[in-house]
């Protein structure tokens, strides 16, 4: 990847400067940073998970729906980006949807809704909906028509008796 790749643990230099950076909000870059990294892994785990066998005809037209946006997503993981993420609600939206997407018995479900414009970037637009005994995941994801990153992505989750979050993530890329 030449220098430009993604890197769990990034350089030095850069984790220092995120560590000294604050969001409007008060957060560290390098907290919200973490949650995102923390949710791209969440979605390349799962996309794994909803690669195994199941009973023929079994979820087969979710699954299919669901293989360009964990495909974007796996992309993504893998491309130097940057993102703004913001988060409203009672909980811990990061921590809410790993568990949600991340619990023995999860379902996942997808569904192409529109063709929509990011920031004058033609963006197919897709719900995936995470669902299990703890709770909710509902998103809507915003994949670049150009190159199959993930441009942006918003989710509410609903946790049983624990509250509800919503999260949008905003991906920016370098210039190719």
């Amino acid at each position: 990847m030449g220098g430009r790749g993604f890197m769990l643990g990034g350089e030095v230099g850069a984790v220092k400067a995120a560590q000294k950076r604050r969001t409007p909000c008060g957060w560290s870059t390098e907290f919200l940073l973490r949650g995102m990294l923390l949710v791209i892994g969440v979605f390349i785990c799962a996309g794994i998970c909803v690669g195994a066998p199941q009973a023929a005809g079994a979820g087969q037209d979710a699954k299919d729906a669901c293989a360009p946006v964990q495909a974007a997503y796996q992309k993504t993981a893998s491309a130097s980006n940057s993102s703004n993420a913001t988060n409203t609600g009672a909980l811990n939206v990061a921590e809410a949807y790993e568990k949600i997407s991340t619990e023995p018995g999860h379902r996942e479900t997808c569904k192409y809704l529109r063709d929509e414009a990011v920031n004058g970037e033609d963006a197919n637009v897709y719900n995936d909906v995470f669902s299990s005994k703890s709770g909710t995941a509902n998103g809507t994801v915003w994949i670049s028509k150009k190159n199959g990153w993930v441009l942006k992505r918003e989710v509410d989750v609903s946790m049983t008796g624990v509250g509800k979050g919503h999260q949008a993530i905003v991906f920016e890329y370098p210039r190719q």
